[in-house]
């Protein structure tokens, strides 16, 4: 018997910021360290820092139940959690089990994925697939969660195990809804990777390097630089993203001309900029929040297209576009009918 492939839309989108907000100007202080100036082109103004005892699963939690207020349905009704974020509670277990828990989702599945700053994007499209291929899947909550500032070095510059790092990051969820749908929603999606720059940042613990004293007194538990100095090139996702939406539009008979919001990492403005500059499309077809709510990586464009959604950005048949990337280094996109 052929099994009906379905359709998948986006249903609801919630997002989650902490109590606690810090100025560029108050970050440099603490840092002792311009960091007004260094983030100017960027476009970071602020960034959200998760009180003491509030934990991933704690911001994520908040952020799914906002988007399951907004598609109308109860934690009864979801089927699938996916998590996307490289700042879990712990190692082990899933930090998606916990947010099932207190979420009281007692229907749904659970796991976590890490591709580190894209893993959100990835997360959709594999949601999408969950629904167009289970019929036991209907509702899929996608998480994208960050906390990362409890991995930052905020101590003086010239110290501070972070440096630059410090000064880009910030905490936040961001959630949104995926429901069976009679309009064809998620479109297509795509990814790329170049492990070669594993060493370039990151937080360096594992069964790769299993954390030790001596590791904490000299700050290496920290998310930092690699002590192998190896640098990404400035224009690194500037020589990909424009490739990586060409090919998703062009897998669904689209160009990048048919785009009404590209979605992108708000860490660096300017790498916005160039990208649309050279599909032909300009930052109108974009939506900005990192001078409002900082940069929380995982969390970064469910955060955008909730405001986008919010400010009445969106309207039906609109095609949006996310494409993001992460540490590692890995890229990648998702398309979606606005239905």
């Amino acid at each position: 018997m052929e099994k009906k492939i379905r359709e998948a839309r986006i249903a609801g989108v919630g997002m989650y910021l902490p109590e606690e907000c810090i100025t560029n100007a108050q970050l440099g202080e603490m840092m002792d360290y311009d960091v007004e100036s260094y983030l100017a082109e960027k476009g970071i103004g602020v960034r959200y820092r998760a009180a003491a005892d509030e934990s991933t699963s704690d911001m994520a939690t908040l952020a799914a139940r906002n988007a399951l207020r907004q598609a109308e349905l109860s934690p009864d009704d979801v089927d699938l959690i996916i998590l996307a974020t490289d700042t879990p509670d712990f190692v082990s277990p899933p930090t998606s089990a916990i947010i099932q828990h207190k979420l009281g989702a007692k229907n749904a599945g659970a796991f976590d994925i890490n591709a580190a700053c894209t893993d959100e994007t990835i997360a959709l499209a594999i949601g999408a697939h969950y629904i167009a291929l289970d019929p036991a899947i209907n509702h899929v909550i996608v998480v994208g969660a960050y906390g990362m500032t409890k991995w930052l070095d905020w101590g003086p510059y010239s110290q501070s195990a972070s440096k630059v790092l410090a000064m880009l990051f910030g905490d936040g969820a961001g959630a949104v809804v995926l429901s069976p749908s009679d309009q064809p929603g998620y479109l297509s999606s795509k990814m790329m990777s170049d492990g070669s720059c594993w060493d370039t940042y990151g937080i360096y613990l594992g069964t790769g390097r299993p954390l030790t004293p001596e590791m904490v007194a000299k700050k290496q538990h920290y998310l930092r630089f690699h002590e192998n100095a190896h640098r990404v090139p400035g224009d690194f996702n500037v020589t990909r993203w424009p490739a990586l939406l060409r090919q998703t539009t062009g897998a669904v008979g689209l160009s990048p001309s048919d785009l009404d919001l590209v979605l992108m990492n708000q860490v660096e403005q300017g790498a916005v900029r160039a990208t649309l500059e050279a599909l032909g499309l300009s930052m109108e077809k974009t939506h900005w929040v990192a001078d409002r709510f900082g940069y929380a990586g995982s969390a970064s464009v469910f955060m955008a297209l909730f405001d986008a959604v919010e400010k009445g950005r969106l309207a039906p048949g609109d095609l949006v576009a996310f494409c993001t990337s992460g540490a590692g280094f890995v890229l990648s996109t998702a398309l979606f009918r606005w239905v």
